[in-house]
């Protein structure tokens, strides 16, 4: 089932603390999956469930950020 952001979207970090990044950082997802790998996935899942694999376009290591941290930007058609 399709998330609320899924592979292919573009989404931004939004940070605890708005001087913890000198620049927002955006990419690509990658791949999202259920934080508890018992997860029923037959159900759309809440942006506290599940994280997501972040490419990011600076160069920065991608990396697994949960959900709820992500800001969505642009949706895959």
């Amino acid at each position: 089932m399709r998330q609320d952001i899924d592979t292919g979207d573009l989404v931004q970090v939004l940070p605890a603390r708005p001087e913890e990044f000198q620049k927002p950082l955006t990419g690509y997802v990658l791949e999202s999956k259920a934080i508890n790998s018992n997860y029923n996935t037959d159900r759309k899942m809440h942006p506290d469930e599940y994280h997501c694999k972040v490419r990011f376009m600076n160069g920065e290591e991608t990396r697994w950020i949960r959900r709820k941290w992500l800001k969505l930007l642009s949706k895959v058609s």
